[in-house]
């Protein structure tokens, strides 16, 4: 996480249970370490984005998620 000062924020999650995959991404319940926050986030294999079609495709679904206004959704 960016701070406004321009600092940036680590924080440590623990990787929990498989949720669902879709055309090339799994996503994952994660634990926030010390909050013990749950959420859920998509992991990608970076050997699946070789292609310049799949990077393509993967920049437009993070302009969709930042798009989105929703209290669930970061």
């Amino acid at each position: 996480m960016k701070l406004p000062n321009g600092e940036i924020n680590y924080r440590q999650y623990f990787k929990g249970k498989f949720l669902g995959k879709g055309g090339f991404a799994k996503c994952y319940e994660f634990v926030q370490c010390d909050s013990k926050a749950v959420t859920a986030a998509k992991v990608i294999e970076k050997a699946s984005l070789q292609r310049s079609r799949a990077k393509q495709k993967l920049m437009s679904e993070i302009k969709i998620h930042r798009s989105v206004k929703h209290t669930n959704v970061a």
